[in-house]
């Protein structure tokens, strides 16, 4: 009788002690699903972030009153071209231009396939005119703006001269150029454009604008 009751108790622990590992191994590997999961979830927000840092401009359009990131990699979305990563450029300044001193701004938009430049100038003219009541002759001044066509664009990288010729200020980006582009050091490029109607104004690329070349090209 003893004996028997012993048995028992003894199975009936060893079963308590099946069941008891059985729910530890589920424990675990519940508490292990439950840690991964939030390591999945940071890592997908922090890609969304990534991508969301980037600027996105609507259109690959150049103009002289444009407001867009200037020198920083930026994701276009235009409608006629789809969408792809560049960096706009500016350069503005005051030149002896077509005969009159005018100001003279140097737009780009660089991307892995082309280049795309605009070339704008203001030209102010002004008369001076006497009013019977004053002693004083006061001006007037007519301001004019206007683009020119770029037909070559020259870039000088170290000793390197590329001479690109294109299409109303559109040229195509070589893979010789792209890495040229992507391993120039981080140090203001000057580049020369030349008008279809021979007009040549050089200007220079910004550091930071060399800098984001890396990350198109």
């Amino acid at each position: 009788m003893h004996s028997k009751d012993k048995n028992h108790r003894i199975w009936s622990l060893a079963r308590l002690a099946i069941v008891g590992l059985g729910l530890v191994s589920l424990n675990l590997a519940t508490t292990s699903m439950i840690h991964s999961q939030p390591v999945v979830a940071q890592s997908s927000n922090r890609l969304a972030k990534t991508s969301g840092e980037i600027p996105v401009v609507k259109s690959a359009a150049l103009g002289a009153n444009m407001d867009v990131p200037w020198s920083k990699l930026v994701k276009i979305e235009d409608p006629f071209e789809g969408n792809y990563l560049g960096i706009f450029d500016r350069n503005y300044f005051w030149s002896n231009f077509v005969n009159n001193n005018a100001r003279v701004e140097v737009i780009s938009l660089w991307s892995r396939n082309s280049i795309r430049v605009l070339l704008a100038y203001s030209s102010r003219n002004c008369a001076y005119r006497s009013y019977y009541h004053t002693l004083l002759a006061a001006p007037e001044c007519l301001v004019s703006h206007n683009t020119l066509k770029i037909n070559n664009l020259y870039i000088k990288i170290g000793e390197q001269v590329f001479r690109l010729a294109g299409n109303n200020g559109t040229f195509k980006v070589s893979d010789e150029l792209a890495t040229a582009l992507k391993n120039s050091p981080a140090k203001n490029v000057t580049i020369r454009l030349l008008s279809e109607s021979g007009e040549a104004v050089d200007s220079q690329i910004g550091k930071g604008t060399v800098e984001g070349w890396k990350s198109v090209y």
